[in-house]
């Protein structure tokens, strides 16, 4: 995918428009979306894709958390018999999001600053001044797929 490629399953949401209190979405994908994202995940189908998020500021609005949950039911292919296998994929997301840092397509180096060895959760930088939740959601839904899906109860011993 190129720059100039548009996602598959794009939802920007501006730092801004969060405000004080927060904000609470629900994002579904539409069936082109699904069959968009079903193909760039490898997927035999992607018959639904669904989030429900909030949003809320930390430190005057420079950091935007974004929390939630989603649900997918996806089509591949089982790895043992080539049946095709339908599952249903649930996961959640937890980031965190900086205003200041800018994704520039380069790659960050993280290193730790303070030197006190506690890991903490990496800040995820804007693109083009917004959080697109939908790809957030995707990137953690690509996570959760089973990269060698089996029938339940099928085993290679069966097939050797």
């Amino acid at each position: 995918m190129t720059a100039k490629d548009p996602l598959e399953f794009s939802r920007p949401v501006t730092p801004q428009s969060v405000g004080e209190q927060g904000l609470s979405l629900v994002i579904e994908a539409t069936p082109e979306e699904c069959s968009r994202l079903a193909h760039r995940l490898g997927l035999d189908g992607l018959a639904s894709l669904s989030a429900d998020l909030s949003m809320t500021p930390r430190k005057n609005g420079r950091i935007t958390h974004l929390k939630g949950s989603f649900r997918a039911d996806v089509r591949q292919t089982c790895v043992v018999t080539l049946e095709p296998l339908e599952n249903t994929v649930e996961g959640t997301l937890d980031l965190l999001y900086d205003s200041i840092l800018e994704d520039t397509g380069e790659e960050i180096e993280c290193f730790d600053i303070d030197g006190d060895g506690e890991d903490e959760d990496p800040l995820e930088p804007l693109t083009e001044g917004y959080i697109d939740i939908g790809e957030a959601v995707s990137e953690q839904l690509a996570l959760e797929i089973d990269p060698f899906p089996r029938k339940p109860g099928v085993s290679f011993a069966e097939y050797s």
